[in-house]
């Protein structure tokens, strides 16, 4: 199981959602409830932008396209993002993913 957290800017909680392979991390949110901020949804607002507080190792930032923004390591644009492929890979996998608004 992939779980992902989103966590308010305040560090509360807003919502979890299992992770699916080939899916964004904001197109889950999104199916999910979960709130994340978005305007454009093709990587150019940065109004999705989370901090990875949890799991860095487990997101492929650029699962979509590249950024049109430059990133710190521990940013992340939900639009383009996913958890990487090869962590579907091991069904007794137990990862947990945190990420916090910026918005």
């Amino acid at each position: 199981m992939i779980k992902i957290t989103v966590q308010k800017t305040d560090w509360t909680d807003l919502g979890s959602f299992d992770a699916k392979k080939w899916e964004t991390i904001m197109a889950l949110a999104q199916a999910s409830n979960v709130e994340i901020p978005f305007s454009c949804g093709a990587w150019a607002c940065g109004l999705c932008l989370c901090y990875i507080v949890k799991g860095w190792e487990y997101i492929n930032k650029a699962y979509t396209t590249p950024s049109f923004m430059e990133l710190d390591e521990d940013q992340v644009l939900t639009c383009i993002a996913a958890v990487k492929d090869e962590c579907f890979d091991d069904e007794n996998a137990n990862i947990e993913i945190v990420l916090k608004r910026a918005y």
